[in-house]
């Protein structure tokens, strides 16, 4: 079963949206506390949210690479029978 692209590049920016917003959050829980913890804790959170963005991209990358190579065998599986027939 596919999942379509749109469906797809949706939740992955509602994952980055809430990472980001707990990362916000935790953030400014640490400062108004004076938990360094928190702080810490948030801020690498906020930043991990740009991470989620960064490797979705990537696998769209490596996803038509993939989609690439199929078409490509496919082209001289074709060939090869076409050859084959002659």
């Amino acid at each position: 079963m596919a999942v379509s692209p749109l469906a797809f590049r949706s939740l992955t920016f509602v994952a980055a949206a809430f990472v980001a917003f707990d990362g916000a959050v935790l953030t400014a829980l640490g400062s108004w506390s004076g938990r360094r913890a928190y702080l810490v804790a948030g801020v690498a959170l906020f930043l991990s949210s740009g991470l989620v963005v960064l490797l979705w991209r990537r696998q769209l990358r490596r996803l038509d690479q993939i989609a690439e190579a199929r078409r490509e065998l496919r082209d001289e599986s074709e060939d090869l029978r076409r050859l084959l027939r002659g």
